[in-house]
């Protein structure tokens, strides 16, 4: 039936329908996704989006079966899934759970910047720039379609930390980079997953937690489960969240569709940072809003314990990741370095991020 038939015979809402519907000839494609994150968190509702608007962009020509929470892949296997086929799309962070196989995505560096609105741009221009950490996600069939800087880095306890001395002897949950930070100071630190480490600081497996952005930290719930927190230092955004396909699964897919998918990935960026922003805020506002129900300290470390902290850490970090990714890649890591601080200094001219302690602070006042 054609379509002036359809109208003629049944109304336009009918056809409204059936216009929505795959064309003819062409079957309905389903794209696996999977994270280890659940829907609460910020990284997952863009990427929810996402999936939504290329359902609807396409007619449904591309569906997406959707497993959140590691109910298909947990963390450590979500990018090696992705190389064998076992999703279609995932949505992590390699550098922190599959570290050895992408060194050069470890250049996102604790104490470069506080702003990850920055990181999301400045990350996403070096990948778009620099042929080697493209390879370096390409050779594992891995295509990015965009990628997100984490809130900045914050540390909940069971006891107090808020001086560089104090991180000496706690057994903290950390990984990446912020791992090596905490062992320069002492700490003795463990590498869990996100949904395990909160579990464990709960049952006092460790002494806290760390690698843990403002906004996901305050999602778990962690400020209910804990009695301090602390910005350890200012040590900033240290990931990016990388949302990417099978490189062979995409080759697959018509060129329309290609088109449609890139053209919402870029839209889906701006999104996931309008959207960061705003959970940031809500996390502050739920702290205030729950102040005298929370048995939580802030320690917020002063400029001479940040100074402490940057001088124990901040340089031999960077020494030690140039060592590392040089060895390992035979890569230029001094220069890829460089060029992505640069990148940071030129896009935080422009950025109106607040941390999100300080906003707390604004808030609601000291607690």
């Amino acid at each position: 039936m054609t379509l002036r038939g359809c109208i003629s015979l049944f109304g336009g809402s009918l056809c409204a329908l059936i216009s929505l519907l795959p064309s003819q000839g062409m079957a309905q494609q389903k794209l696996i996704y999977a994270t280890y994150v659940s829907e609460a968190y910020s990284t997952t509702k863009s990427e929810l989006w996402f999936m939504d608007e290329v359902e609807k962009r396409t007619n449904r020509q591309i569906v997406f079966e959707r497993y959140l929470s590691g109910s298909l892949l947990k963390a450590s296997d979500l990018f090696p899934g992705l190389a064998r086929g076992a999703a279609d799309v995932v949505s992590g962070a390699p550098s922190a759970y599959n570290r050895k196989q992408y060194p050069l995505a470890n250049v996102t560096l604790p104490f470069i910047t506080d702003h990850p609105d920055v990181v999301t741009k400045a990350f996403g221009e070096l990948f778009e720039t620099n042929a080697d950490l493209r390879r370096e996600f390409e050779s594992k069939n891995a295509r990015v379609l965009f990628t997100r800087g984490y809130a900045e880095n914050t540390v909940w306890s069971r006891v107090p930390i808020a001086t560089a001395e104090e991180f000496k002897g706690k057994k903290i949950r950390a990984v990446l980079a912020i791992a090596d930070v905490l062992e320069k100071l002492g700490a003795v630190t463990v590498n869990m997953s996100f949904p395990d480490a909160v579990e464990g600081v709960e049952r006092g497996i460790v002494d806290g937690m760390s690698s843990t952005p403002f906004d996901s930290a305050v999602g778990a719930g962690l400020q209910e489960i804990t009695k301090f927190g602390s910005d350890g230092g200012r040590m900033g955004v240290y990931a990016a969240n990388i949302f990417a396909i099978n490189q062979k699964r995409w080759n697959s897919l018509s060129k329309e569709h290609q088109k449609i998918i890139s053209e919402v990935a870029a839209e889906a960026t701006v999104y996931a940072t309008k959207l960061q922003d705003e959970e940031v805020q809500k996390a502050a506002e739920k702290i205030c809003a729950a102040k005298a129900k929370l048995n939580l300290k802030l320690n917020l470390f002063s400029d001479a314990e940040t100074a402490k902290v940057r001088e124990i850490a901040a340089k031999p970090i960077q020494n030690d990741w140039i060592k590392w990714a040089s060895e390992g890649t035979k890569v230029d890591a001094p220069k890829l370095l460089a060029d992505y601080i640069a990148l940071v200094a030129k896009y935080e001219k422009t950025s109106t991020y607040v941390p999100g302690f300080q906003r707390v602070r604004k808030i609601c006042g000291p607690l």
